[in-house]
């Protein structure tokens, strides 16, 4: 029996652009980043009746499910989402992750990617988008047994493939990213204030994923939705085991601007004052303020985020 529920995603032009979209559409709190991949968590509740918490891992779809044995009803996919669940009844710990996944599934539907849900042994449904959803019978092979019933002209065969994502948006928005014990946490900003989900990355992933992570929360910013009852801030300090005063005396930070292809990025020290209940940016040390011109990069920008918050952090009296 498989102790995983997978969903495999193709849209989006890389992870990072897929995980920004699965957590706004999942209403998560935050997600974690590495080189490997993104982790997002989510309660069983209310997603499905019992406890749990469960874990989304999000990376590539794995070679031998796309290649190495032939044509299968995984391989048109680019992501693949692994759902375990964790802290429910052994007995019923399947069911509900079954369940638990169908619930993800159909949400993510929202997306309109092609898509599917499965496990290492069957597959159970797919969605196009302008089909819908398909349901396969129970026990359905994934591999070339199951050929007749999974396969999909406009996702399988000669036919034009089904759409992919549309060309990204320009990168503009607005975003403060905190700074504390190596752990980079970025917020996208609108009119409303800070808005879920955060992307949390450990500031050894390097400048290029860091950079790419800003791109995709600046995009979020600018786009006229936020998530239901998502708190991003309980996620900021949370993962960093701290209270939201400690966390606020302790974190150095910058505020990210991005228009007409300039980036403006404040540096801002740990808040100094009394406690206020809920985290605050310190103060502005507009001397370091970088107002930089030109095409967005990646790496680049990573480098400008690491030695902003490296040089925030050394102006702190010790």
């Amino acid at each position: 029996m498989s102790s995983t529920v997978e969903i495999y995603l193709r849209g989006g032009r890389d992870a990072a652009a897929v995980v920004q979209q699965v957590a706004t559409a999942l209403d998560v709190r935050g997600y974690f980043g590495s080189g490997e991949g993104y982790v997002l968590t989510l309660s069983s509740e209310p997603w499905t009746t019992g406890e749990g918490v469960a874990s989304l891992d999000l990376g590539p779809t794995d070679e031998d499910l796309v290649g190495a044995l032939g044509e299968t009803a995984y391989s048109p996919y680019d992501f693949r989402l692994s759902i375990e669940l964790r802290g429910a009844p052994g007995l019923a710990r399947a069911e509900l992750r079954e369940r638990l996944g169908r619930q993800v599934f159909d949400r993510l539907t929202a997306l309109r990617w092609p898509m599917a849900l499965g496990d290492a042994m069957s597959v159970f449904a797919d969605f196009l988008p302008g089909r819908g959803v398909r349901e396969f019978p129970p026990d359905t092979d994934w591999e070339e047994a199951g050929h007749d019933i999974w396969f999909e002209p406009r996702l399988h065969g000669t036919e034009p493939p089904a759409s992919r994502q549309p060309p990204e948006p320009l990168i503009r928005g607005a975003a403060t990213v905190f700074e504390t014990n190596g752990l980079v946490q970025f917020l996208a900003c609108d009119a409303a204030g800070a808005k879920a989900p955060v992307a949390s990355i450990r500031s050894e992933a390097g400048a290029t994923l860091l950079g790419r992570t800003l791109a995709e929360v600046l995009r979020y910013s600018a786009k006229e939705i936020r998530t239901g009852q998502a708190d991003p801030w309980s996620w900021l300090t949370g993962i960093a085991k701290s209270s939201p005063d400690e966390y606020a005396r302790s974190a150095v930070s910058l505020a990210i601007r991005l228009e007409n292809e300039q980036v403006t990025a404040v540096p801002h020290r740990p808040h100094p004052g009394d406690p206020a209940g809920h985290v605050v940016q310190g103060p502005a040390i507009e001397a370091l303020t970088v107002h930089r011109p030109g095409p967005w990069d990646d790496t680049a920008m990573g480098e400008l985020v690491l030695g902003l918050l490296a040089a925030a952090r050394g102006s702190v009296p010790a």
